[in-house]
């Protein structure tokens, strides 16, 4: 419950003697409960200065009450719209009230402006989140594990392509592959992409057949005891036009170039801006398409995020920092004929960039 404890922390130095938690990453990450689906709204969590309380309906009670501690009280509601009601005792005491403001439907906010009348209800944003993304070292742990389970996946997968295979039953396989390996689930839906469909950075895997000459791009990710993977690769199938083999060769090379200069320290923008630099001496910047990266642990989108500087002045530099976990995923995409990404998942570890699990090494050609 160290985690409780430190976000408590947080609320003093923002000047917060509440906080009203409902995103159910976030009450995973601080409390341990996780409802049976991320997009309903199963439990609020409650967290003043000196206690936190977890409210859940009656259909949880039994999960919740293995959770109870000295850190952490539980208060079970007869119904699950009976939960907000709740808030109101558990914050009696309380005058500077935050809530999530990104995850607090309209709704919900109403609600708890009648409840908690006479008190300052202070939108606040990413307060966890930022928590979330400085790891501690099981997480680190999982990560790479999850990592290293899609890798051997992967090679796995390898060895059954040929040509005329469609991307959706390449994506059966593979997740079964995951499974087999000791994965949770897949951390998202897989994309595969083949062809002129690797030129879409986020391709909806489909029933095309992969043809000789062509790219086959993969994306995917285990996910092993709810921390996630992230895996790009790009295999070439049969011989391939030259300007395919170099395109290959630059994104490879400029992922390791990026990787080479991550230091603590680093802003973010900087190792976006460098990977374009790279591209943009070949005159290819344009077909860049995304950010360079971002982080990962119990969401494959986290923070930090490598991207663009803001334009906005007011915008806070995001900087890396001694045990995040991020992805660098360069990618060059053409219509004509498809696109080229290498993703892998990096940690920062006494100061510099530590792969988790392995690059790839070397050219895969059907």
């Amino acid at each position: 419950m160290n985690r409780l404890i430190n976000f408590q922390k947080t609320l003093k130095a923002k000047n917060l003697d509440g906080f009203i938690v409902t995103n159910p990453v976030n009450i995973f990450y601080l409390a341990g409960f996780r409802g049976i689906s991320p997009t309903e709204r199963e439990a609020i969590l409650i967290t003043t200065l000196n206690s936190a309380t977890l409210i859940c309906p009656k259909l949880y009670q039994a999960e919740a009450l293995k959770l109870q501690s000295a850190k952490l009280k539980i208060k079970i509601a007869d119904e699950r719209n009976r939960m907000i009601d709740a808030v109101r005792k558990l914050l009696s005491k309380a005058k500077n009230v935050g809530f999530e403001e990104v995850n607090l439907a309209y709704s919900e906010f109403r609600h708890l402006k009648k409840e908690l009348k006479g008190k300052k209800l202070i939108a606040q944003k990413n307060l966890i989140e930022e928590m979330r993304a400085v790891k501690q070292e099981d997480e680190i742990k999982k990560i790479e594990k999850a990592q290293i389970i899609s890798q051997k996946a992967f090679f796995e997968i390898v060895k059954t392509l040929k040509a005329s295979q469609r991307e959706a039953e390449i994506a059966e396989k593979l997740a079964k592959i995951i499974k087999n390996l000791g994965g949770q689930s897949l951390a998202f839906e897989s994309i595969i992409a083949s062809g002129k469909n690797a030129s879409v950075p986020h391709h909806i895997t489909g029933r095309k057949k992969i043809k000789k000459g062509e790219v086959l791009l993969f994306d995917f990710g285990a996910k092993y005891k709810d921390y996630c993977a992230d895996l790009s690769r790009t295999v070439l199938v049969g011989k391939v036009t030259d300007d395919i083999r170099n395109i290959h060769n630059l994104v490879q090379k400029t992922q390791r170039d990026t990787i080479k200069k991550i230091t603590h320290g680093t802003k973010s923008h900087r190792l976006h801006e460098h990977a374009v630099n790279i591209f943009k001496k070949q005159n290819l910047h344009d077909y860049f398409l995304h950010g360079l990266g971002h982080g990962i642990g119990l969401e494959v989108h986290e923070a930090p995020h490598l991207r663009p500087k803001h334009k906005d002045k007011k915008s806070k530099d995001e900087i890396l920092k001694e045990d995040m976990v991020f992805s660098i995923e360069p990618g060059l995409y053409f219509p004509k004929w498809g696109g080229v990404r290498f993703e892998d998942l990096v940690a920062v570890k006494d100061g510099k960039a530590k792969v988790l699990g392995k690059l790839s090494e070397k050219i895969i050609e059907l």
